[in-house]
């Protein structure tokens, strides 16, 4: 059985180049992204995923929201946050939310792949910051 990843950024580009990275964890691994996260949610609703990547900041529904909402439909999804502005002010919220990781952009494609690969193998970890 492959694990489910999900991608979600409003910006192309790094939807692109991180689609690419976590396809080359491997064949047991299915990648898909969604732009905002209302498309991310749809997604997730109509088939859970084993791990959600998800920017903070996104017009319609940004990460906070729709990791409040995943929590609600999809509890054992792991989640991963990823911003451009900090992640120590979100510590607190992401404990709250058994955020897996907050990471800050600029991302590394190595420390991406690496992330998933421990996130995906904590299934139903609590935050470590």
């Amino acid at each position: 059985m492959s694990k489910r990843i999900l991608v979600v950024d409003d910006d192309k580009r790094v939807r692109f180049v991180l689609q690419k990275a976590l396809a080359r964890l491997g064949s047991g691994y299915q990648v898909e992204v969604a732009q905002n996260g209302r498309e991310a949610l749809e997604k997730a609703m109509q088939a859970p995923f084993d791990l959600i990547m998800t920017d903070l900041r996104m017009p319609e529904l940004g990460g906070v929201e729709l990791t409040k909402a995943i929590r609600s439909c999809c509890p054992d999804t792991v989640v991963v946050w990823m911003t451009s502005y900090g992640c120590h002010s979100l510590a607190a919220e992401a404990r709250l939310l058994a955020v897996y990781r907050c990471l800050e952009k600029p991302l590394e494609v190595g420390e991406i792949r690496q992330v998933a690969r421990e996130a995906l193998k904590s299934t139903g970890a609590h935050s470590r910051g």
